[in-house]
């Protein structure tokens, strides 16, 4: 038997944070308001020393990397985080978000100290162009697959590499490897094949074709995730999608033009969590009464506190708001009492988990990533 990778976690300490994450998402009262830090591969591979350009060339080094990364992060970073298995946390085919623009025709690079970037001019300028997306085979095509045959590939290596909590039993984040099920959103992903400025353009000159457009999107985005569920044998539905650069535009622009696009994701699903980065106090009402969002996460730190707890207080799972140049560049102090504002704005509404707004930054200091469980355990006390 393969030597058992050990993460020094009782797991007693996991089940206590499963509780309590589970119960933040029930809106019932917790022993504590839970922490969960946005910490992905960028920040975690320098940690780990693995080189970037290995981990997207090979599925074995990606593997073993989430799984010594999680393990870093679970025994110096203090958070409620109970799994490491599953898309953006370990045991995933991690293309990050170029996945969905490469299978639909965009080129993507990949940098060597960093994650994989989109370019930026697009290809999408005519009827034909949409009638070559049309055809495509999303699902075969690009980094689509390449996650196909990398998530077969950590299968058959799935026994190299047990894993075990301390007291608990061994288990294998390659049996089951997650896709990324996720979405860029069909504004963002619209931008990446048209270009970011012709895009916004478009919006105004050409809301036909941009129509147009964002319905292939939607459809290709719904046929790669139902593949995803068939083939990871997935019973819960639940989706997370993002669409920041839909941040931009006003609440008028985006009711008219993008929620029939992203009401079609997200009554095709389940439970929906949706993040955007940035000032999005305009669109918490679609969000909220439209859409009809469980979860919102990773919102940004400009969003206001009071308008946020106004609308979605009580009624949507909120994860975010702290300052992530903050906690790259400031104290744990200031990280504690930004941390502290924000218990005490949203907290009594249940449903709050702290969290970065949004991704934490390379390099931040661990004291002032912990500091946010520093304010949690001082001031998120629920009586």
């Amino acid at each position: 038997m393969a030597e058992v990778i050990e993460i020094e976690v009782p797991i007693e300490e996991i089940a206590i944070r499963e509780e309590r994450v589970i119960k933040t998402k029930r809106f019932e009262s917790p022993d504590r308001v839970a922490v969960i830090p946005a910490i992905n591969y960028r920040y975690l591979l320098p940690q780990i020393g693995v080189r970037f350009t290995d981990y997207y060339n090979d599925p074995e080094i990606m593997l073993r990397s989430q799984i010594l990364g999680q393990k870093w992060l679970m025994e110096n970073v203090r958070t409620d985080a109970y799994s490491i298995t599953g898309a953006w946390v370990g045991g995933w085919t991690d293309f990050q978000n170029a996945t969905e623009a490469s299978a639909m025709g965009c080129e993507v690079d990949f940098p060597d100290n960093d994650i994989p970037v989109v370019h930026e001019e697009g290809w999408i300028r005519t009827e034909d162009d949409l009638r070559r997306l049309e055809k495509m085979d999303t699902i075969n095509n690009g980094l689509n697959g390449r996650q196909i045959e990398f998530r077969r590939a950590m299968m058959s290596i799935a026994d190299k590499y047990p894993v075990r909590f301390q007291g608990g039993p061994i288990f294998y984040p390659g049996a089951n490897p997650a896709l990324t099920h996720t979405s860029n959103g069909p504004f963002t992903n619209a931008a990446y094949l048209m270009g970011t400025t012709e895009a916004f353009i478009a919006i105004l000159d050409r809301p036909d074709f941009v129509c147009q457009l964002l319905h292939i999107i939607t459809e290709k985005t719904i046929e790669w995730l139902d593949f995803c569920w068939e083939e990871e044998k997935t019973k819960n539905r639940d989706f997370a999608w993002t669409d920041d650069l839909a941040a931009y535009i006003s609440a008028d622009t985006w009711q008219e033009v993008l929620l029939p696009y992203n009401q079609r994701l997200r009554d095709h699903f389940d439970w929906a969590s949706m993040h955007m980065c940035g000032h999005t106090d305009h669109l918490l009402d679609i969000f909220t009464n439209q859409l009809k969002i469980n979860e919102y996460q990773g919102f940004g730190w400009q969003v206001d506190l009071d308008k946020i707890a106004q609308i979605m207080g009580g009624r949507v799972v909120l994860l975010g708001n702290v300052n992530p140049l903050l906690i790259a560049n400031g104290t744990p102090g200031q990280v504690k009492k930004a941390t502290r504002r924000v218990i005490e704005k949203l907290a009594p509404y249940r449903g709050l988990i702290i969290q970065d707004g949004n991704n934490i930054v390379p390099g931040s200091p661990v004291e002032t990533i912990n500091a946010m469980t520093e304010a949690a355990e001082e001031y998120g006390r629920y009586s």
